[in-house]
């Protein structure tokens, strides 16, 4: 085998088998790829790595004894130009943000998000039942999970259109896509000072973040755009990536699409099943800050370690008969939502979401087949494994929704964002008195209480 690179086109074609390769192997590899880094492949040991926050690391530029110069770091390798919000801070910076958006997040507000969410998956399925063919990744697995990240946070759907697509072709790295995420990031900045400046009644996300405090003073706007733009980039692609690797499963299987349309009390454990065996953020990166025994190996301080969820998520030391589907699969630990401090803010909405999903296509579009011919994925995934495109057809339908069929998708009315808003007041660390008056806990918290998610 060649020396490892998540960013070859080569892990992009036959990571499984790499993967598999690499495991049967010393538990820690390393590779001269992008300045060089060690990589983890086993479950267990990268599931201690992500629960070992003192010893690895997200934050970025540190500063290290023992180690000549500031290390870039960051939850990339290699570093992202800019920094990915809270998941490149460490605790207690990190843990505190956390703390404020988790209510937001929490496994109550995805419950009381759901009735909007059902609204917002039958208008994008209207939008083409008719005609008996989409494409999957631009009419369904790419709109569905940004109009409902743009809902939840507070922002305007006006542009949901244009925002689906920099978030997408930034992740495949389409030509001029940089251009377009700037436009993005000002279109975000616009947002933030006219919210400033004009805070509206009723608190989403967004005002959470204008509104929070650091030592007395508010948030500068750059850091509200960067944390908004964090939830906006980790929330998206990594759906689209699992909405579009999922319908072409169950397109293929004709037996486990049956079981699911026979028995839709299935349909959790299977989006469960899903996420461990796709995996569609590949890996994350960590800083050693202090020694860490793997193996026989120490890894030291200021190496650099790629954690290879997909990896891990398919080791048979943990799922037995890992290359195979199975939606009666007991104990499903899978770490695609991460582990610990770090773990997604999304890990409740983002299954909730596709469960909805797949229950509606399986009952409006039975017979969905994929043009295999025509399907395009990443050419490289060094973050997602998506496609670019995904054509398929279906027996045509009737539309179901009372919207109309234009492109403007149902927004919560003003009831629904009230109520979304009193919960997250009552689930703040704060209770019921709210979290628009600061940052709770940035003097400093203790990380491990930030482990609920």
């Amino acid at each position: 085998m060649s020396a490892f690179d998540h960013h070859s086109e080569q892990f992009a074609a036959g990571w499984r088998a790499e993967y598999a390769e690499l495991r049967a192997g010393s538990p820690v590899v390393r590779t001269p790829a992008h300045g060089g880094y060690a990589v983890l492949t086993r479950y267990a040991d990268v599931r201690r790595a992500l629960l070992s926050p003192r010893a690895l690391a997200c934050g970025r530029d540190l500063e290290l004894d023992g180690v000549p110069g500031p290390v870039s770091g960051g939850v990339t390798i290699p570093t992202n130009p800019f920094r990915m919000g809270m998941m490149e801070m460490d605790p207690p910076q990190g843990t505190a943000f956390r703390k404020l958006l988790m209510p937001w997040f929490s496994a109550r507000a995805t419950e009381a998000s759901e009735p909007h969410l059902r609204e917002l998956v039958c208008w994008c399925i209207d939008r083409v039942v008719e005609s008996g063919r989409m494409d999957i990744v631009d009419d369904l697995a790419n709109p569905l999970p940004t109009l409902v990240t743009l809902d939840l946070l507070g922002l305007p759907l006006e542009n949901w259109q244009r925002y689906a697509r920099v978030l997408h072709e930034a992740a495949y790295r389409q030509k001029g896509s940089a251009r377009q995420l700037a436009w993005l990031l000002e279109d975000l900045r616009d947002i933030v000072e006219r919210r400033r400046l004009e805070p509206p009644e009723i608190e989403t996300p967004v005002d959470a973040l204008i509104a929070a405090e650091i030592d007395g003073a508010r948030l500068p706007a750059d850091t509200v755009v960067e944390m908004v733009f964090m939830l906006l980039n980790g929330g998206i692609d990594t759906s689209t990536s699992l909405i579009a690797h999922s319908l072409r499963y169950l397109s293929a299987n004709p037996s486990a699409r049956q079981q699911l349309r026979d028995d839709p009390a299935l349909i959790p454990a299977a989006v469960e099943e899903f996420l461990r065996y796709f995996t569609p953020g590949t890996g994350l990166a960590r800083t050693v800050v202090e020694p860490m025994a793997v193996g026989d190996t120490v890894l030291a301080p200021g190496e650099r370690v790629y954690l290879a969820l997909g990896s891990a998520n398919n080791d048979p030391a943990e799922f037995p008969d890992p290359d195979r589907v199975d939606f009666a699969r007991d104990g499903n630990r899978h770490l695609s939502f991460g582990a610990g401090v770090h773990r997604c803010l999304g890990a409740f909405l983002a299954p909730r979401e596709m469960a909805v999903l797949i229950e509606q296509v399986l009952a409006r579009m039975p017979d969905l087949h994929v043009d295999e011919s025509a399907v395009v994925a990443y050419p490289v995934i060094p973050l997602v494994a998506g496609f670019q495109a995904m054509p398929a057809t279906f027996t045509p339908g009737p539309r179901l929704g009372s919207a109309p069929s234009g492109d403007a998708p149902p927004a919560r009315g003003e009831r629904e964002l009230l109520a979304a808003a009193e919960l997250a007041r009552a689930e703040s660390p704060a209770g019921a008195a709210g979290t628009a008056g600061g940052v709770p806990g940035m003097d400093g918290v203790d990380e491990l209480e930030a482990v609920r998610s």
